[in-house]
Protein backbone atom coordinates (compact mmCIF):
# COMPACT_ATOMS: atom_id res chain seq x y z
CA UNK A 1 0.00 0.00 0.00
CA UNK A 2 1.18 3.43 -0.99
CA UNK A 3 1.16 6.55 0.56
CA UNK A 4 -1.57 8.82 -1.33
CA UNK A 5 -1.50 12.92 -0.38
CA UNK A 6 -4.19 15.00 -1.00
CA UNK A 7 -3.66 17.71 -3.70
CA UNK A 8 -5.38 20.83 -2.82
CA UNK A 9 -7.50 22.69 -5.95
CA UNK A 10 -5.15 25.50 -7.03
CA UNK A 11 -5.77 29.30 -5.91
CA UNK A 12 -8.23 30.94 -8.68
CA UNK A 13 -6.49 34.07 -10.25
CA UNK A 14 -9.36 36.32 -9.48
CA UNK A 15 -9.80 34.60 -5.60
CA UNK A 16 -9.24 37.97 -3.97
CA UNK A 17 -12.12 39.06 -5.88
CA UNK A 18 -14.04 36.21 -5.06
CA UNK A 19 -12.79 36.89 -1.08
CA UNK A 20 -14.52 40.60 -1.60
CA UNK A 21 -17.96 38.40 -2.30
CA UNK A 22 -17.78 36.18 0.14
CA UNK A 23 -17.30 38.29 2.84
CA UNK A 24 -20.18 41.02 1.41
CA UNK A 25 -22.72 37.64 1.15
CA UNK A 26 -22.59 37.55 4.86
CA UNK A 27 -23.10 33.77 4.08
CA UNK A 28 -20.03 32.82 7.00
CA UNK A 29 -22.30 34.24 9.27
CA UNK A 30 -25.79 32.06 8.44
CA UNK A 31 -24.24 29.26 10.29
CA UNK A 32 -27.35 26.94 10.85
CA UNK A 33 -29.60 29.25 8.95
CA UNK A 34 -33.28 27.13 9.05
CA UNK A 35 -33.81 27.86 5.06
CA UNK A 36 -30.16 26.40 4.04
CA UNK A 37 -30.78 23.64 6.75
CA UNK A 38 -33.97 22.75 4.97
CA UNK A 39 -32.04 22.78 1.76
CA UNK A 40 -29.52 20.19 2.63
CA UNK A 41 -31.84 17.88 4.44
CA UNK A 42 -33.60 18.12 1.08
CA UNK A 43 -30.40 17.83 -1.31
CA UNK A 44 -29.72 15.05 1.02
CA UNK A 45 -32.63 13.02 0.51
CA UNK A 46 -33.72 13.68 -3.06
CA UNK A 47 -30.44 13.13 -4.50
CA UNK A 48 -30.33 9.72 -1.61
CA UNK A 49 -27.36 10.79 -0.02
CA UNK A 50 -25.72 10.08 3.14
CA UNK A 51 -24.93 13.90 3.73
CA UNK A 52 -25.53 17.36 1.94
CA UNK A 53 -23.64 20.23 2.89
CA UNK A 54 -24.07 24.15 1.96
CA UNK A 55 -20.09 24.80 2.50
CA UNK A 56 -18.43 28.83 2.06
CA UNK A 57 -14.84 28.67 1.12
CA UNK A 58 -13.08 32.02 2.75
CA UNK A 59 -9.22 32.49 2.23
CA UNK A 60 -8.51 29.94 4.35
CA UNK A 61 -10.84 27.80 5.50
CA UNK A 62 -14.04 25.90 4.34
CA UNK A 63 -17.20 26.63 6.42
CA UNK A 64 -19.86 24.12 6.57
CA UNK A 65 -23.03 26.64 7.22
CA UNK A 66 -26.08 24.65 6.54
CA UNK A 67 -25.42 20.27 6.52
CA UNK A 68 -27.96 17.22 7.32
CA UNK A 69 -26.60 14.06 7.78
CA UNK A 70 -23.39 14.96 9.62
CA UNK A 71 -21.68 17.84 10.83
CA UNK A 72 -21.64 21.25 10.29
CA UNK A 73 -17.87 23.21 10.61
CA UNK A 74 -14.64 25.02 9.98
CA UNK A 75 -12.08 22.70 8.21
CA UNK A 76 -9.01 23.75 6.51
CA UNK A 77 -9.36 25.06 3.22
CA UNK A 78 -6.08 23.10 1.72
CA UNK A 79 -8.15 19.96 2.30
CA UNK A 80 -11.34 21.06 0.79
CA UNK A 81 -12.71 18.96 -1.89
CA UNK A 82 -15.55 21.90 -2.38
CA UNK A 83 -12.51 23.93 -3.02
CA UNK A 84 -12.36 22.49 -6.46
CA UNK A 85 -15.61 23.79 -7.17
CA UNK A 86 -15.07 27.07 -6.08
CA UNK A 87 -11.36 26.33 -8.53
CA UNK A 88 -13.69 25.47 -11.65
CA UNK A 89 -17.09 26.24 -11.19
CA UNK A 90 -18.93 26.48 -14.60
CA UNK A 91 -19.10 22.81 -14.08
CA UNK A 92 -20.31 20.02 -11.43
CA UNK A 93 -17.20 18.37 -9.65
CA UNK A 94 -18.50 14.87 -9.25
CA UNK A 95 -16.25 11.93 -8.28
CA UNK A 96 -17.48 8.55 -8.01
CA UNK A 97 -15.10 6.99 -5.79
CA UNK A 98 -12.71 9.78 -4.41
CA UNK A 99 -10.64 6.78 -2.63
CA UNK A 100 -9.36 6.11 -6.64
CA UNK A 101 -8.91 9.88 -7.03
CA UNK A 102 -5.39 10.82 -7.42
CA UNK A 103 -6.29 14.57 -6.18
CA UNK A 104 -8.65 13.26 -3.61
CA UNK A 105 -7.49 9.79 -2.06
CA UNK A 106 -5.01 11.48 0.62
CA UNK A 107 -7.89 13.31 1.97
CA UNK A 108 -8.12 12.44 5.71
CA UNK A 109 -11.90 12.76 4.88
CA UNK A 110 -11.29 9.89 2.23
CA UNK A 111 -8.56 8.27 4.24
CA UNK A 112 -10.98 7.52 7.15
CA UNK A 113 -13.63 6.20 4.94
CA UNK A 114 -16.12 9.10 5.60
CA UNK A 115 -16.08 10.24 1.88
CA UNK A 116 -15.92 8.11 -1.39
CA UNK A 117 -18.62 9.60 -3.49
CA UNK A 118 -18.36 13.41 -3.63
CA UNK A 119 -20.66 15.83 -5.98
CA UNK A 120 -20.96 19.44 -5.60
CA UNK A 121 -22.19 22.72 -7.83
CA UNK A 122 -21.11 26.04 -6.98
CA UNK A 123 -23.52 28.96 -5.81
CA UNK A 124 -22.46 32.58 -7.23
CA UNK A 125 -23.65 35.86 -6.17
CA UNK A 126 -25.69 37.93 -8.26
CA UNK A 127 -21.88 39.64 -10.14
CA UNK A 128 -21.45 35.57 -10.79
CA UNK A 129 -18.76 34.98 -8.17
CA UNK A 130 -18.22 31.43 -6.96
CA UNK A 131 -18.98 31.58 -2.90
CA UNK A 132 -18.91 27.84 -2.28
CA UNK A 133 -20.37 24.74 -2.78
CA UNK A 134 -23.75 22.99 -2.16
CA UNK A 135 -22.21 19.33 -2.19
CA UNK A 136 -23.24 15.59 -1.36
CA UNK A 137 -20.94 13.01 -0.29
CA UNK A 138 -21.22 9.13 0.79
CA UNK A 139 -19.01 6.41 2.19
CA UNK A 140 -19.54 4.06 -0.51
CA UNK A 141 -18.80 4.94 -3.81
CA UNK A 142 -21.25 5.31 -6.73
CA UNK A 143 -21.61 3.78 -9.84
CA UNK A 144 -22.95 6.80 -11.60
CA UNK A 145 -24.52 10.04 -11.27
CA UNK A 146 -27.12 10.64 -13.95
CA UNK A 147 -27.60 14.07 -15.91
CA UNK A 148 -30.76 14.49 -13.83
CA UNK A 149 -28.84 14.30 -10.59
CA UNK A 150 -26.65 16.88 -12.03
CA UNK A 151 -29.60 18.94 -13.02
CA UNK A 152 -31.23 18.54 -9.66
CA UNK A 153 -28.05 19.81 -7.48
CA UNK A 154 -27.48 22.82 -9.80
CA UNK A 155 -31.11 23.76 -9.55
CA UNK A 156 -31.03 23.57 -5.59
CA UNK A 157 -27.47 25.05 -5.74
CA UNK A 158 -29.40 28.07 -7.35
CA UNK A 159 -31.62 28.30 -3.95
CA UNK A 160 -28.75 28.50 -1.74
CA UNK A 161 -28.41 32.53 -2.75
CA UNK A 162 -31.93 32.81 -4.16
Amino acid sequence: MGISLFTPAPIPSDDHRRLVAVAASGLIDSHRDPRLMALAKRTRVTLHAQWAGVTVISAESQHVIAASGGMLGIYRRSTSISSYVVNAPDAPFVVLDASKDERLAGSPFVYDGLIRFYAGVAFRDRDGHALGALCITDAEPRDSFSDEEIALLTAFAGEVVA
